[in-house]
């Protein structure tokens, strides 16, 4: 080859260099133009992002909608009058539309985003941008979460997912995914949960880099709601990992600070190290007396009432616990108001106002009957079973017994409802063949554009896409634990054999030394005999092939195992065995029956 071919080729090769390198800024550009930290921590953030173009106005309202609600209110109102002299973009309308949607969810304001959610799914619609779907459904369900509407929110949630995949929108993908976990840790499905966690983190970073950008949490959300999966699993060490992560993370400021350090003081609550718990308390008191919108105020109080009633400062506590009663009452959440009067309720029993904390449980019982929400009545009436019992009142305690089971089953059969539904949803979804729609415009890129990529990057996408390949959701048939309860008893029933149950108490068992217990258990149970937590503070144990008798030899073996966390308490634990009528309802009712009736003899001669 001649040295004037070699030069040629060499320049050649430089422009396409050249052209190349332009391109991939061109697509790397939306992520390249997040808002710095700089900006997004300073004072004067509000006037700072008001000489930025709209767009990157957007940008930062994204960011600082979990953090600084009250400043991301402030911009959107600001765009939204701009948007009457000034001609904005349909992209820019819509993410406009869909941020005050997000926004409002921060201030309490449900019922207003769920409306404005379905106007803007339907703005989408009209506009052929249905990448901005899944989106406004997201918002929606998280309002219907909030007020405690199980079936619509999972519906929601299940659709936005469905068309995050079908239209390749990794940000609805994560935030779909956090709103899946949190369902999931509702149910106690704590491993589908992580699972959920786990795919979002692993495809944040790409999502963040997505070229038109929508919503998308903030990363330390992610690893937050990592942090309380864990927890409420026991498993305190990666509760305490993934709480440091997501406080470490760039992501963290404003209110996810005083999120973090209540996180903390939680952790340190469980591991029972009084110091740790002083430490960040004070810390969680000095960010929450930084909020300056009422609601974030409300609900912060709410949480320090807690962490304040656990080291006994239970008159700063009530004062906390009422103030925030009356904030959310004016803000007209019932849900919150009932939830925050339990946490109130419990600091009446420590303050020895037995009488006030009573009549308060009567009161939120009648009212989460009204609202239907069962899972927040089987708590309330276990704490009110529990308090009779305590108090050798045994009939009261077994009747608040019988409520609380009565609501358990409710809560279950709402949620299988749901699970039904998707489940048809789904099966719908992969027998039909969804409609062909019309192709929409590439957003904030004309087809030449466009063209010109997909030729020069072509090659390189499949390179890429070689080596890292699309993450997916894979929905997994999975057993429930209910469903394994009722074909153990079937299988008895139908091979008539003796079956026996367990109900062991664990609720003076740390968190932390749950799965120990768990594990110790096992080594005394035979292959056959199946272990199941039930709630936070009971174990069923299964004894198939096991008489009355043989179920009281194995009883006598928990109890010994449980003496070594709690050697100054008797465990409490129920038996039942079957028979032949019975479902599980029925056993359990029994179980419950039994293992009040040992508490009389054993008050009695302690007095």
């Amino acid at each position: 080859m001649s040295r004037s071919k070699k030069i040629n080729k060499y320049k050649s090769n430089r422009i396409m260099s050249f052209m190349f390198s332009l391109l991939l800024f061109i697509v790397a550009a939306p992520a390249l133009s997040l808002p710095s930290q700089e900006l997004l921590l300073s004072d004067d953030v509000v006037q700072k992002t008001q000489l930025l173009n709209v767009s990157e106005q957007l940008d930062v309202i994204n960011s600082l909608n979990s953090q600084k609600s009250e400043d991301a209110k402030t911009l959107i109102t600001a765009l939204e009058q701009l948007q009457s002299t000034q001609s904005f973009s349909n992209v820019e309308t819509l993410r406009l539309s869909l941020l005050r949607c997000f926004n409002l969810l921060e201030f309490g304001e449900f019922n207003q985003a769920i409306t404005l959610a379905k106007q803007g799914e339907l703005n989408a619609r009209q506009l052929k941008y249905d990448s901005a779907r899944p989106y406004f459904i997201q918002c929606e369900a998280a309002a219907n979460q909030s007020l405690g509407n199980v079936l619509q929110e999972q519906l929601q949630t299940e659709e936005a997912l469905r068309l995050a995949r079908r239209y390749s929108e990794q940000q609805a993908m994560v935030n779909g995914l956090y709103l899946q976990s949190r369902q999931n840790t509702s149910l106690e499905n704590y491993n589908q949960s992580i699972e959920d966690l786990r795919l979002a983190l692993d495809i944040f970073d790409d999502a963040q880099e997505q070229f038109q950008q929508w919503y998308l949490l903030p990363k330390s959300f992610v690893q937050l709601e990592i942090s309380n999966v864990f927890f409420s699993m026991g498993n305190i060490t990666e509760s305490l990992h993934f709480a440091e992560v997501a406080a470490n993370d760039l992501s963290a400021f404003g209110k996810l600070n005083f999120a973090f350090a209540v996180n903390l003081a939680r952790i340190n609550i469980e591991i029972d190290n009084k110091s740790g718990v002083l430490l960040y308390l004070q810390k969680a008191e000095a960010e929450n007396n930084r909020n300056t919108a009422e609601r974030d105020l409300a609900v912060g109080n709410a949480l320090l009432a807690a962490i304040n009633s656990y080291i006994g400062h239970n008159d700063t506590a009530e004062q906390q616990a009422l103030s925030s009663i009356e904030a959310f009452t004016e803000f007209q959440e019932p849900l919150y108001v009932m939830r925050i009067k339990r946490t109130l309720a419990k600091i009446y029993f420590a303050q020895k106002k037995d009488t006030q904390a009573i009549s308060l449980l009567n009161e939120i019982i009648e009212q989460a009957s009204e609202l239907k929400q069962f899972s927040d009545l089987e708590e309330f009436n276990h704490i009110i079973s529990e308090y009779y019992a305590t108090n050798n009142q045994f009939e009261l305690a077994y009747q608040f017994q019988v409520q609380r089971f009565e609501a358990a089953k409710q809560a279950a059969a709402k949620l299988n409802n749901a699970h039904f539904i998707q489940y048809q949803a789904r099966l719908a979804e992969q027998h039909n063949t969804p409609p062909v729609e019309e192709a929409t415009p590439n957003i904030n890129q004309n087809l030449a554009i466009t063209a010109l990529i997909i030729l020069l990057l072509s090659i390189g996408l499949v390179i890429f896409l070689t080596k890292k390949p699309q993450v997916t959701v894979v929905d997994k048939k999975e057993e429930t634990q209910k469903q394994r309860i009722d074909n153990v008893l079937l299988n008895a029933k139908q091979g008539h054999y003796q079956m026996s149950m367990l109900l062991v108490n664990i609720n003076h068992i740390r968190q932390v030394d749950i799965p120990y217990v768990e594990q110790q258990f096992q080594l005394a149970l035979r292959e056959q005999d199946l272990l199941f937590r039930h709630s936070l503070d009971e174990l069923i144990i299964l004894l198939p092939h096991t008489s009355s008798a043989g179920a009281t030899r194995v009883m006598h073996q928990i109890e010994q195992i449980l003496s070594n966390w709690k050697s100054d308490v008797k465990a409490s634990i129920g038996l039942a065995s079957l028979q032949q009528l019975d479902t599980f309802e029925v056993l359990m009712k029994r179980a419950i029956l039994n293992q009040l009736s040992k508490m009389k003899p054993q008050d009695t001669k302690v007095t």
